[in-house]
C-alpha cells in the first residue's frame, strides 16, 4: 500500500507538490511558537486566537485529505472536477483566517511590552499563501482548459489535461478517399479537320 502511494506522490505535477509542502508548512507553523512574552509562549491553538487556528488545522487537513484519501484507497472526498475550486475555497478561507489572526497578535504585541510575534505564525501564513497560490494557478488551468474544449475545433486533436497521461486523441473520422481519376483525353496530333 505504501509502494502505491509513493508512487502515486511521485507522478503528481509539480503544483500538485508544491501545494502540499504548503499544506505540510501550514499545519506545521500551527505547533511552533506564535506568541511570546517573559513568562509564556503560546502557539496557534493558544492565547485568543486558538480557536482560528483549530479551524485552519482542519481545513488544512481536509485539503490534504481531499488528494490523500482516493490515493490511499479510500472514499473520493470531492469529485475530480470540483477538486481544484474546493481547495482554493478552503485555502482561501484558511489565509483569510491566518491574516485576522496575526493583526490580533500585531496588535497585543505593539500595545504590551514584552510580547513578541514568533516564527511559527510566519511560517503558517507562507504555507497558506503558497497553498492559496497554487490552488488558484491550478484553477485557472482548470479553466483555461475547459475554455478550450468548448472553442475546440474538430480537425484539431484534442489534448487531455495533465492530471492525465499526456495523449492525443483524434475524434476525427478518417478522411474521404480521394476521387477516381478522370478518364484519359485522347489527342490527335494532326486532325482532319479543317
Amino acid at each position: 500500500m505504501f509502494e502505491r502511494l509513493f508512487r502515486m506522490l511521485k507522478s503528481m505535477e509539480l503544483e500538485e507538490k508544491v501545494l502540499h509542502i504548503g499544506v505540510l508548512l501550514c499545519s506545521a507553523g500551527l505547533f511552533f511558537p506564535w506568541l511570546n512574552d517573559s513568562v509564556q509562549q503560546w502557539n496557534g491553538f493558544g492565547y485568543h486566537t486558538g480557536y482560528m487556528g483549530h479551524a485552519v488545522f482542519v481545513i488544512q487537513i481536509v485539503i490534504l485529505s481531499i488528494t490523500l484519501s482516493p490515493m490511499c484507497g479510500g472514499p473520493i472526498i470531492v469529485r475530480r472536477q470540483n477538486r481544484h475550486s474546493v481547495r482554493l475555497m478552503l485555502s482561501s478561507i484558511a489565509l483569510v483566517l491566518l491574516m485576522s489572526s496575526f493583526t490580533v497578535l500585531f496588535r497585543v504585541s505593539n500595545e504590551l511590552h514584552g510580547i513578541e510575534i514568533r516564527f511559527g505564525m510566519h511560517l503558517a501564513l507562507v504555507g497558506c499563501a503558497l497553498t492559496t497560490l497554487y490552488a488558484f494557478l491550478k484553477y485557472q488551468e482548470e479553466k483555461r482548459l475547459q475554455a478550450q474544449a468548448l472553442f475546440h475545433h474538430p480537425d484539431q486533436p484534442v489534448k487531455k489535461p495533465k492530471s492525465e497521461p499526456d495523449v492525443f486523441v483524434d475524434d476525427r473520422p478518417p478522411p474521404p478517399p480521394p476521387p477516381p481519376p478522370p478518364p484519359a483525353e485522347e489527342h490527335a496530333l494532326f486532325s482532319s479537320r479543317p
